[in-house]
């Protein structure tokens, strides 16, 4: 006779994410304890409800924190979570400001303690610390008025080299803007965010359109090269779990992804263990890194999370969410052989859901 799993609550958010199945399916394949999932959204028509165990509304992070913490305080003294999954950046820096509080309840969040997650989710505080910490990242500069991010870009290289300028909390793409001077009319990139290209006197113009005031932002030179996506654990700054996925985008800005690659490409793999170091973290983290000139890789942005396609991983044999899991509850880890080069594509699919939610339909 098997042994019984050891059953344990992992609330996870974001459950109306294009990708959460891979999510739920990771945590559902732990061989070593069974996770009771209670999903949660601020949609009450989110589509990962039905793969959930249970499932809660919570209001977005960033517009009602006090509400959600004491929508989330409740959820835990009635399901006695064990681990808090954040796969939003806004609740990320939520969580992490209450990280004590909740620790102290019993409730082990996924993100590391506020200064962090404070300096990973804010572009231009992110690429000062890790530039004091001896940390290659390029060039960057701060813009907070239209006559700053004009120098600014004249600094970066613009007219003749294109130039990156963007909030510095931004996510999503939202907000991305690609100087290029030999654009000179807008052209958006996205077709429902605001994001795109032109020469100065275009953006300038489009931002103006959309509200976008020129403050908090950076601009970062525009990095021709392949970009990978990091996801990685660590204790106490020691990445202990690390693994690289190339994208393959038709469209470099697109929020989502449409394609990937496993690179475990050994100088990608050390540059973000030196950044988990660099960084402090202890928990969940997510990098963008860019390689130029064939062999120098250089952070674009962070997230002190998974990223929304850390599926990806789970699929060509890495378990992230099973092992964040085991982490956070102090378990023994496992140790996962990824398929290295396993090619990976975003496919709709029919999923097993509980039976109990057989009667709620999408």
């Amino acid at each position: 006779m098997s042994k019984a799993k050891k059953p344990l609550v992992v609330a996870i958010t974001c459950v109306g994410g294009r990708l959460i199945y891979d999510f739920v399916a990771a945590l559902r394949a732990a061989e070593d304890f069974e996770a009771v999932i209670l999903g949660i959204d601020a949609d009450p028509t989110a589509q990962g409800r039905l793969l959930c165990d249970r499932f809660e509304t919570l209001p977005i992070a960033e517009k009602a924190p006090e509400q959600y913490m004491a929508g989330l305080r409740r959820l835990h003294a009635e399901n006695k979570i064990d681990v808090f999954v954040a796969l939003s950046e806004g609740e990320s820096r939520l969580i992490a400001a209450h990280r004590d509080e909740l620790l102290a309840l019993g409730l082990r969040p996924s993100v590391s303690p506020r200064d962090v997650v404070s300096t990973m989710t804010d572009k231009l505080l992110l690429l000062r610390k890790l530039t004091e910490e001896g940390i290659d990242v390029g060039r960057f500069a701060e813009v907070n008025s239209r006559e700053q991010a004009r120098a600014a870009l004249a600094e970066l290289g613009y007219p003749r080299d294109r130039v990156v300028l963007k909030p510095r909390d931004g996510r999503g793409s939202r907000g991305v803007l690609i100087a290029d001077g030999g654009e000179t009319v807008f052209r958006r990139l996205l077709p429902e965010r605001f994001c795109g290209t032109g020469d100065f006197d275009a953006l300038v113009g489009a931002m103006a359109d959309e509200g976008m005031p020129f403050t908090n932002l950076i601009a970062v030179p525009y990095y021709d090269g392949p970009v990978y996506d990091v996801d990685c654990i660590a204790i106490k700054g020691a990445v202990v779990d690390v693994a690289a996925r190339l994208r393959q985008l038709r469209n470099p800005v697109w929020p989502t992804s449409t394609g990937h690659r496993i690179a475990m490409e050994p100088h990608v793999l050390d540059y973000a263990r030196a950044l988990g170091r660099a960084l402090a973290i202890d928990g969940a983290g997510d990098f963008d890194i860019v390689v130029i000139d064939g062999k120098r890789p250089l952070l674009f942005d962070a997230g002190a999370r998974f990223s929304g396609s850390i599926g990806g991983s789970f699929t060509a044999g890495y378990n992230f969410p099973a092992q964040l899991v085991r982490v956070l509850m102090g378990m023994p880890r496992r140790e996962y052989a990824i398929e290295d080069g396993c090619v990976l594509r975003p496919y709709i699919t029919m999923a097993r859901i509980p039976s109990k939610n057989q009667h709620d339909l999408l």
